[in-house]
């Protein structure tokens, strides 16, 4: 399976990649993320519940950063085991400074086993699309929370897409 994508924060780039490397933030924006802990440098270990029609369960998660160049781009290897399989793949994303906001692109690999690769490949990279746009969102709206900006009433538009 194979995943890319982009997606535009409102937030400067140090503090975009420096909230996607911490654990706290990481389990809040993370969607079904029930526990995370950094376990080495660049590590995390944690627990995730997956919600997949006739497939839900919960599964040890490992994520390790990779080839960072903070803050601008940087890999992450990562594991998911369960009773109903696996799935372990690598993201590699770029940070770009545009004006106002930060640019983040992405693409992902993943190899699915077990009772899981049973599911139609086309379900489950939208799936996987629809749980990183969520996690992204979630992302920029607590970086946003986090703001000083933020803290001005009616400076912060909303950060739904304008239909083209």
């Amino acid at each position: 399976m194979r995943i890319a994508g982009a997606f535009r924060f409102a937030a400067r780039r140090d503090d975009v990649f420096r909230a996607i490397c911490d654990p706290a933030t990481l389990m809040a924006v993370i969607p079904g993320c029930e526990a995370i802990e950094q376990v080495g440098p660049d590590e995390y270990c944690g627990r995730i519940t997956l919600r997949l029609p006739g497939f839900a369960g919960s599964y040890r998660t490992s994520v390790r950063l990779v080839d960072a160049m903070p803050p601008e781009r940087a890999g992450l290897e990562g594991r998911v085991d369960g009773t109903l399989g696996s799935i372990s793949g690598r993201a590699d994303f770029s940070l770009a400074d545009t004006p106002g906001v930060t640019l983040l692109d992405y693409v992902g690999q993943a190899v699915i086993q077990g009772p899981l690769a049973r599911l139609d490949s086309r379900f489950v990279a939208r799936f996987a699309e629809s749980l990183v746009n969520q996690g992204l969102q979630a992302l920029d709206h607590r970086l946003a929370a986090d703001s000083p900006i933020a803290a001005a009433p009616g400076e912060r538009q909303s950060s739904r897409e304008a239909p083209e």
